[in-house]
């Protein structure tokens, strides 16, 4: 015979069971936390890797603690031309570092010699939503990258270990032998000035310079040879021939793992970072030349 008030005690005793496990499953339930590696190039104190320990900064509170990013500045998880491999792979997660070519020639565009005149048009050039922004974006999704925006650290110029001979006279053999990345865009640009070139990799430069195996470089604002190799070169040249930048990237296979929610996360921060690295650049290229000077360095700023 059908027992109403038993069957309303199991009803009552189901239910509370059922919410008790519910409690006690919930943290399973909760957004699980999120760890990230972020790879990057340049010194501790250079602007670039502060700006990724602010996007780590941001990205935590934004999230409420759930996702943390790791920074490694200073190629402590291997040259720049090795993280992005790593990051088409999946194997690295974010970095903020140059963009290599060997995968894709066109992704050399961000080099191209005297693309900006002033930080003016480097503003306008460099900015989300601009022509080379998108073209980027879709050439870096062609190999299984993310890109979020360009972090620019100011105009290049050339830092030797020996005077040059005739800095703007194009037609005159320099007699130095200039280091170069593994890029076209570099090597020609210098070779048409006089120079003679070698490659060697980023990671790898203070020791060619302080070795003789390359008697200078370009590839870098003032900032750059001045944090990285004020006590190797003897000369500093400003010439403005292109923008040093870096980019930020993450995994495509690592994107496509977080919610929207988070994707937004990460994107407003490394676009708040590369707005505000336009700001610190054109600040830095007249303060790091002049303590270069100081440092024993001759320096000279063409118009």
């Amino acid at each position: 015979m059908f027992n109403k008030k038993l069957h309303v005690r199991m009803l009552v005793l189901l239910t509370v069971s059922c919410l008790f496990i519910v409690a006690l499953a919930a943290p399973c339930f909760a957004a699980k936390k999120i760890k990230l590696k972020m790879a990057g190039q340049s010194p501790v104190e250079h602007q670039s890797t502060l700006a990724m320990e602010k996007i780590a900064e941001e990205v935590k509170e934004a999230s409420d603690g759930r996702i943390e990013i790791k920074v490694f500045p200073a190629n402590q998880l291997g040259d720049y031309t090795l993280m992005y491999e790593e990051l088409k792979k999946g194997t690295m997660d974010m970095a903020l570092i140059s963009v290599p070519s060997q995968f894709d020639q066109r992704l050399e565009l961000t080099y191209v010699p005297w693309l900006a005149k002033d930080y003016n048009d480097a503003r306008k050039i460099y900015a989300k939503g601009s022509w080379l922004f998108d073209k980027m974006e879709e050439l870096h999704e062609g190999q299984g990258v993310k890109f979020l925006g360009f972090n620019l650290e100011g105009f290049g110029g050339l830092g030797l270990t020996k005077e040059a001979v005739e800095v703007l006279n194009p037609e005159v053999d320099k007699g130095v032998l200039l280091r170069v990345p593994p890029m076209d865009v570099f090597k020609f640009a210098v070779e048409d000035m006089g120079y003679s070139t070698v490659t060697v990799p980023y990671a790898e430069l203070y020791t060619a310079l302080q070795t003789g195996v390359a008697e200078g470089w370009t590839g870098g604002s003032p900032v750059h040879s001045y944090q990285g190799f004020r006590d190797v070169i003897k000369y500093y040249y400003q010439i403005n021939e292109y923008i040093e930048t870096e980019s930020y990237l993450v995994s495509s296979k690592v994107w496509e793992q977080l919610s929207p929610e988070d994707q937004k996360i990460i994107a407003d921060a490394c676009e708040r970072a590369a707005a505000h690295s336009i700001e610190i650049s054109e600040k830095e290229d007249r303060e790091y030349f002049e303590k270069l000077k100081e440092a024993g360095i001759e320096g000279y700023w063409f118009t």
